[in-house]
């Protein structure tokens, strides 16, 4: 997709803009498609990189979400992705080494996104500020434009608790603070990146009570064999059988976060998850049927909120789904062939 060759696409008023706001803000699983669409026009109208994208495709119209087209992933590394005109109050980065080039995630209000990643989090668990938050993000730490550090900020902001805090190393400091919270028997959640945990719970004597939810957040990449979640999970609870266990799925380029508190995932509110084709990227695949994630996240109403991302899963039928792995080259050199 060449640079500078967008239109020039109509302004936005702010009565248009507040409203698509509040019925985002509010949605219900009744009104989720219909917004769903009126988004899709939203962003064909004032987003010049969708409408390019979309223009390329020769998709100009829509009638249902079976027809959006969803922007490739790897655009929010070439190009600054927004909906409209405004000043970016901050910019989270995906991780990556200094080769790499990192997604980059406008952010056009903060509010708007603590608000809804605590309805969010509200809606699969209990409120974020009723809680202790401990945080064991070693790699995350050191980056001031993580998504996730920020959230998980937020919720420590909502409730002050004063035993909340961070974590940079595994080491005796995040034990005694959990031996602390355990004498009081208080609501703690323990979020953090797989491997730490998973070395917490291995290499040190960690108390666990029915009030400790640990959540975890993904991240083994290069840290020796890929293990699945079924796995990862047994190895924490070897030593403490009793462990309570769940995963965020969250990334860079979405506003809203799923939870896996069962048996798969389930999307936050302003989220629904599809499957599509890996050698097609344009043809939708149904339940139970293994493809790459397509993510429609109306919280990403000022940037995109139709995304291609590049896992791989399976969604069924009562919404939620599971993610499986990532795409290879080979997979993905299908989908560049949309937007080269």
């Amino acid at each position: 997709m060449r640079k500078g060759l967008f239109l020039c696409l109509m302004p936005i008023s702010n009565v248009e803009y507040d409203s698509l706001s509040r019925r985002i803000y509010n949605i219900n699983e009744k009104d989720f498609e219909g917004v769903a669409i009126q988004v899709w026009k939203y962003q064909y109208t004032h987003n010049p990189i969708y409408n390019s994208y979309c223009n390329l495709l020769g998709i100009r119209t829509i009638e249902t979400v079976r027809d959006i087209p969803y922007l490739p992933i790897s655009l929010f590394k070439q190009h600054i992705i927004k909906t409209g005109t405004w000043v970016s109050e901050t910019v989270f980065r995906s991780s990556g080494t200094t080769a790499s080039v990192q997604s980059q995630h406008h952010i056009r209000s903060l509010e708007w996104y603590h608000s809804l990643a605590a309805n969010c989090f509200t809606s699969y668990f209990q409120d974020p500020a009723q809680l202790i938050w401990l945080g064991l993000l070693p790699s995350y730490l050191d980056r001031p434009d993580s998504s996730l550090v920020d959230m998980v900020n937020s919720f420590m902001t909502l409730g002050r608790q004063k035993e909340n805090g961070f974590f940079s190393t595994l080491d005796s400091d995040i034990v005694d603070r959990l031996i602390e919270v355990h004498k009081k028997d208080e609501a703690v959640i323990l979020i953090g990146v797989t491997f730490a945990l998973m070395d917490l719970f291995e290499q040190f004597d960690v108390p666990v009570w029915k009030n400790l939810l640990v959540l975890e957040t993904g991240g083994m990449k290069g840290r020796g064999k890929e293990l699945t979640r079924e796995e990862v999970y047994q190895r924490m609870r070897k030593n403490h059988p009793n462990l309570k266990l769940a995963s965020e799925y969250g990334m860079t380029e979405l506003l809203s976060q799923s939870y896996k508190n069962g048996t798969h995932f389930m999307p936050g509110p302003q989220m629904k998850v599809f499957i599509r084709d890996i050698s097609d990227p344009l043809t939708n695949l149904g339940y139970n049927q293994r493809g790459a994630i397509n993510v429609i996240d109306l919280a990403n109403v000022d940037t995109c909120a139709f995304i291609a991302t590049d896992d791989i899963g399976i969604v069924y039928p009562d919404g939620g789904f599971e993610v499986l792995g990532r795409l290879d080259d080979s997979d993905l050199r299908g989908c560049n062939l949309l937007y080269a």
